[in-house]
Parts: structure tokens; sequence; C-alpha cells
């Protein structure tokens, strides 16, 4: 036997009191007796021991009372001999449908979506009328409504006939995070979850970063319906990738998709279509059994900003691909209408060629007003420190002879936030201060000296797949056969190697002309050789001009844009926007999903729109009118593997990871019989009244008894 009201045993305590009393009741008082009345004295005593007999029979139905009253508001439960199923118990049960894409998966009696349908009609008809009954689906299961009893369960069962697969899913602990929250409401003590669920391995399987939930363990019965056994056929597009690291308007674009094939056959001419505006290009692959391959595509941006798309496969034969949301993921990139340039150097003639580089763009790039794509800001290198580095896409050093403590931190934190640096050494450069300040404030390699040569080196590798070259040169090429104009190289800096670095661009004498190094979400470029003819003959080399705008293009911190994935938290940091009004508006594409306005506060500097990503598409999001980003939204890929968890697995889980002993129903299980079984139980608090009624009037009788008596 259990408590539902445990908590109430400490009543037990108030037994006490009519001990106290008893006990002060017997305190002896001073005998006197007199001669006349010695030969009552015998009938007396008699009748004294009858009375302290009844006193002791009226005490102990007064603690029984107390003792029964007290068990009673503790709700006694018992699941032995005294547990039959109890239609006047009342318990509060949640329902969880499992909603996820994967519900799609079908059998002979029809999909596993309309299976749980089936089966919470069946849950709802053995429940019973006597029992609290709260509703949600996966999906929505933080939401607020989610907290909401049932008040009509016809109307219940005539609402499962309009609910979907969704592409929201969570992970088995949110779930029982939000049950846990959701039964806090409840007015029942006794509480039941029912999860009516595919059972996929990737929803009920184990995660090494669960925590236990449910403090009240004792008064909960918690069950797994499952729908189905089979495992689906699918083809999904897991993941989008945008190759290019730089966005030009009218430049090549280079956008790679990943299909996976979950079947153990082979696929056969499956279309994969690439979305972009009015612009459709489509390709035609085979998917070989349990493996993924890469399409690429190719667009050109028509125009700056964001640019939107989707790549999806063309469910042509429902036999090897059951499962149709999981067959279009979305992209977005943003092609830059100006770029912000800070040059720090000692005077105008150290970046003089750099300048020219930047002004030249319009012969490199597509861009048709150059003057007004590079905004460039000069100032002495000497007064980096008084710059608000966070205005300024790429920020490029010439010459500066040394670095304080201040400056290093400050470089440091906009490169680690997502900024870029190119640096660029030269005959002023304290190798030393370079080291102790920037390089170890940054955790990088080290200089480790300088060279100088009197026979000029010449380019010996060049990294061609690197983002500054990629486009370069004609695509047509062999690449292992271009005859590249190399410069003449005299003298410069010999930059360290280790972690976080890659060679861009090697010289033969074994020393790094141009190395990449890694900082957090940004990253640095450092050349050998300062910009000028003194100590290489580069400036005057035609490679000049486009590996200058592409490394400046390249360190920019202009395409930052993350995917997000559909219902999970996604932060938009507001610093450096422009805001006006007090809320952004989220917009969707689809017609079911309208307008989502987020209320902003002056102090708001991470905003969380998570709520209103519900599902896949390119959202727009916009602030007093004006577009301020675009963020795409896709599924989570691990609802796309096929695979179901079984019964004996479900339960280690649940009792390893959360502490908690469930009961799994199997899809062909009578419903009916399975959930009573589960609620095999009696509330005994009735028999506890009884009985304390009981003892009750058996005091009052005994107490009755001793005042006739007197």
């Amino acid at each position: 036997m259990t408590f539902l009201n445990p908590l109430l045993l400490w009543g037990l305590a108030a037994v006490s009191i009519p001990i106290l009393i008893h006990i002060f009741n017997l305190k002896k008082t001073k005998k006197i007796e007199f001669s006349t009345l010695m030969f009552l004295k015998e009938i007396q005593q008699s009748k004294y021991k009858k009375i302290k007999l009844k006193q002791l029979l009226i005490l102990l139905s007064r603690v029984a009372f107390i003792i029964f009253l007290v068990m009673m508001f503790a709700k006694p439960f018992e699941k032995g001999f005294l547990g039959a199923p109890d239609s006047g118990s009342k318990s509060s049960a949640l329902i969880i449908f499992d909603d996820s894409f994967s519900m799609q998966t079908r059998d002979n009696n029809g999909s596993d979506l309309e299976n749980g349908k089936k089966k919470i009609r069946e849950l709802l008809d053995a429940l019973g009328p006597g029992s609290e009954i709260f509703f949600t689906t996966v999906s929505a299961i933080n939401r607020p409504y989610s907290s909401i009893p049932v008040k009509d369960i016809n109307s219940l069962k005539d609402s499962l006939e309009l609910i979907k697969t969704s592409p929201v899913s969570r992970s088995l602990g949110e779930v029982l995070y939000y049950s846990d929250d959701i039964l806090n409401s409840a007015s029942n003590t006794l509480r039941e979850i029912y999860l009516v669920t595919d059972g996929q391995s990737s929803f009920l399987g184990k995660d090494a970063s669960a925590v236990p939930v449910f403090k009240d363990k004792e008064n909960l019965n918690f069950s797994v319906i499952l729908t189905g056994s089979r495992n689906a056929n699918n083809i999904s597009v897991d993941t989008i990738n945008t190759v290019s690291k730089i966005f030009e308007k009218d430049h090549p674009v280079k956008i790679k998709a990943a299909v996976n094939n979950h079947n153990n056959f082979n696929s056969a001419n499956k279309s994969v279509i690439l979305t972009l505006g009015n612009y459709k290009e489509e390709k035609v692959i085979d998917l070989p059994a349990n493996t993924t391959v890469e399409t690429d595509f190719i667009l050109k941006p028509e125009h700056t900003g964001y640019v939107s798309g989707s790549i999806e496969i063309v469910q042509s034969d429902i036999s090897d691909d059951e499962i149709s949301a999981d067959n279009k993921q979305y992209f977005t990139f943003y092609v830059p209408e100006m770029v912000n340039v800070l040059i720090a150097s000692p005077g105008q003639m150290d970046a003089g060629y750099i300048k020219l580089a930047l002004n030249t763009s319009k012969e490199i790039t597509a861009v048709t007003n150059s003057s007004s794509f590079f905004n460039i800001k000069e100032v002495n290198s000497m007064d980096i420190s008084g710059e608000d580095l966070t205005s300024f896409n790429s920020v490029v050093i010439v010459n500066k002879q040394k670095f304080s403590t201040a400056e290093a931190s400050k470089l440091r934190s906009y490169i680690s936030a997502g900024g870029g640096v190119i640096l660029y050494p030269g005959t002023l450069t304290d190798i030393d201060n370079y080291n102790e300040e920037l390089f170890k404030a940054m955790d990088l390699p080290y200089i480790t000296g300088r060279f100088s040569q009197n026979e000029a080196m010449k380019f010996d590798k060049i990294d061609l797949d690197h983002p500054v070259f990629e486009g370069i040169f004609k695509s047509s090429q062999d690449k292992r056969n271009l005859n590249i104009e190399s410069p003449s190289v005299l003298s410069g800096i010999v930059a360290g190697t280790g972690k976080n670095t890659q060679s861009i661009v090697s010289l033969t004498g074994g020393m790094n002309f141009m190395t990449e190094f890694s900082l957090g979400k940004g990253k640095l470029i450092m050349f050998s050789s300062p910009p000028d003819m003194t100590s290489s003959d580069f400036p005057g080399k035609n490679l000049f001009s486009p590996v200058t705008i592409r490394s400046v293009l390249y360190t920019a911190d202009i395409n930052g844009i993350k995917p997000a994935i559909t219902g999970r938290d996604y932060f938009i940091d507001l610093t450096g926007i422009n805001l006006a009004g007090d809320s952004l508006t989220l917009i969707s594409s689809s017609k079911d999903n309208q307008p989502r306005k987020f209320t902003l506060n002056e102090n708001t500097e991470l905003i969380n729109i998570g709520s209103g990503l519900i599902t896949g598409d390119n959202y727009l999001i916009m602030n007093a009118g004006r577009d301020v980003m675009t963020v795409p939204v896709n599924f989570s890929r691990t609802e796309s593997v096929p695979g179901r968890t079984g019964s004996n697995d479900i339960s280690v889980i649940f009792k390893d990871t959360y502490g908690i002993n469930i009961n799994v129903a199997e899809h062909t299980e009578l419903l009916q019989s399975s959930v009573l079984d589960t609620r095999n139980g009696r509330e005994l608090w009735k028999y506890f009244l009884v009985l304390a009624l009981i003892f009750l009037i058996i005091e009052y009788l005994l107490s009755r008894s001793i005042m006739k008596s007197k």
C-alpha cells in the first residue's frame, strides 16, 4: 500500500494529544475515608475498575480515529489483492501523440499516424469519464495550451482527424520535461502518461545528456503505446552546404546537396531540383543502398542582398521513398552591396597598392559602381585602438611596427567574434613584439624569423581549392596544368606552422607566402612580404589585384548565416543592427503560417525567434517595414533515419536513463485490457473514513456509558 499524499502523514503526530490528556487525568488526588462509608468501599472498587477499562477503550478509540482520519486524507492506494480496477478512482492522464514525419510509415493496417489516432480513441474510451485528461502532440508539447485539460472528449476525438505530421521534432528528454511541467497543474494526485509513438530509435534511443525527471514517480503510471513495427523505405535530402565563401553579384556560387538513400536496395534515376526564384536546375542521380551522394549546383545571383532557394528530390516512386516531408531543404546566402574596409598603415604609400587593387574591383567583380562597393577608411596604424572594429567587415594592417596589449586584445575579440584581418608585416615589424603581444594573445604559432635571398624565390604550391583562388581562373582549365605568372620574392618573415594554420601559397624555399590562421569564428590571413616593390614584385603582377580583392571578401564576416532547425531555439544577435520600432516580424512564404511578431526591449541584444520557426522555409525577418535578414529553416536530420526500438529496450532506456518503470503496449495488443492492467489499483480512503467513523461512534458510546454510571 502506498499513499498519494504522503506528506499528510505528519498529521499522525496528533495521536499524542488524547494520550497526553489521558495521562494528566490520571493524576491522583488525596483520599479521606469516612468510617460511615467504609461498607461501600468494596462496591466502589469494583465499579472503578470498570470505569478505568472504559476510559482506556475511549483512549484507544480516539487514537484509532485520528490515525484513520489522517491516513484517509493521505489517500492510501493499494495495488495488491485489494487493487482491482476502481471505476471511481480519479487520475490525471496526459496523452502525448508523436506527430513527427516518421509517422508516415505504412503497413497493411495503414500509416503509423492513422494507427496512432485509432489507439488514442481506444485509450479515451478506456480511461473513462472519471479522469482529468490532457492531450498534446510532440511538436506542440511546449505550447501553453497543452496544460489546459480537455473539456469535451468527443470534440477531441473529432479533432484527431485534423492532425498531420509536423516538421517539428523533439528529443525524448524534452518530451518528459514538458510532460512533468504539464502534470504540475493536474488536479489529481494519481497521474498517468500515455506516449503514442512509432518507437523510432532516433527518438526513443539512449541519450547520454539526459537527466532524470518526475520527482513523484510513486504516483506516476507511464505507458508507451506503439503504432507499428515496419521500417519505412526512405530517401532524404540531408544537408545543403554552400561551398563558396565569397559571394558576388553575377559570379558563380557553388552549392552542394547531400542526398541519402536509407534503404537496403539501390535507387536509380532520382531527380534533384534546385529552385532559385524563377530559375530551376535539375540533375538526375543514382543512389546505391545505404549511401549518401553529393550533388553540385552552380548558380549566379542576379542581385545583391539575401538570396534564397531550395533543393528538392522528387518523390517519383513511393515504394522506395515513403516519407515525403524530408525531401526538401532550404538555403540562404548574402551577396554584399558594400564591404566596409579599414586600412591601417604607417603612411599612405605603404598601403598604396592595396587601395589601388580595391579601386579596380569594377574590372575584377561584377559591381557596377566600384567606388561604393569597397567603403574604405584609412587610419595610421598607431590609431587602431581608437577604432570600433565591429563596424568593419575586414581590417587590413600594413607594416605596423608594434602592437600594444590593448590592441592585441581588441583584435583577438574582433576575430573570435567572426571578423577578418589581413596582416602584411614589413620592414618596420618588431617580430618579438608580434609574437609576445599579438600571436601569444591569439594562441597562434609564432613568427620564426626573417628571410632575405639574393636569388628570388617563386611560388611553389598554391591551394587552388581555397576560396581566395576559387573562380580566379577559368573553370574549364585543368588546375594541374595552370601556368601561373609567379612573382619574385626577395625578403619577408617566416610564418609559424602548427594548429589552426593553413598554407595557401608556399615558396620554393619552403616558407609560406600566404597563410591562414583560424581563431574562433573569424580568420587572419598573413602575407610574408609587404605589398611593395622592394620585398617582391607581387604588386606588379596580374594576380595581385584579384588575390587582394578576394582576400578582403573572404575575411569579411558577411555570410555568417546559420540555418535553423524547426521548433528549436534560434537567437538573433541584434548588435550593430539599426532597429526602428519595438518589434521584429517573422514572415514565412507558406500561406498556412501567419506572420509572427517578437517584441523588442531597450536592452535586447539577443532575441529568440525559435517559437515561430515551425515549418521548413526561408523566413524573412522585418523591422518597421524594412528587411533585416533571411533565415533558412530545415527539419532535424534524425527524423529521416528509419529504425525502431524494441519493447524491452524501451523499458530499459526509461529505467536506466530516467529512473521510470513503464509499461509498453505493442501495436497488436488490445489497448482496453492493456490500459486497465496498468491502472490496476484502488484508492482506499473510503475504507479508512468508515473505520474512523466507527471508532468515533465507539468513543461516543463509551463516553455516554461512563456519564450514566456516575
